[in-house]
């Protein structure tokens, strides 16, 4: 878990401006939507994210519309 929890934090420092983000459950299911593996997200694959999804104003993390429907699955526990 403590990998799981740097890759939190990062993400954190990446989009940290004092207002909520989104918490590591929605945060992993982006990222098996996305079709990686924790270990390979990169800096730049956070800050490609939809800024109105990191701070809960849009449902969407991604620009592509199949892709988030994965990410809706993977949320839902599918």
């Amino acid at each position: 878990m403590h990998a799981l929890e740097d890759l939190y934090a990062s993400f954190a420092r990446v989009y940290g401006d004092g207002k909520p983000i989104r918490g590591i459950r929605e945060l992993l299911a982006a990222i098996h939507a996305a079709g990686l593996a924790p270990e390979n997200v990169t800096e730049d694959w956070l800050k490609a994210l939809n800024a109105d999804w990191v701070y809960g104003e849009s449902l969407m993390p991604f620009q592509d519309p199949a892709a988030n429907r994965l990410y809706q699955r993977f949320l839902q526990g599918g």
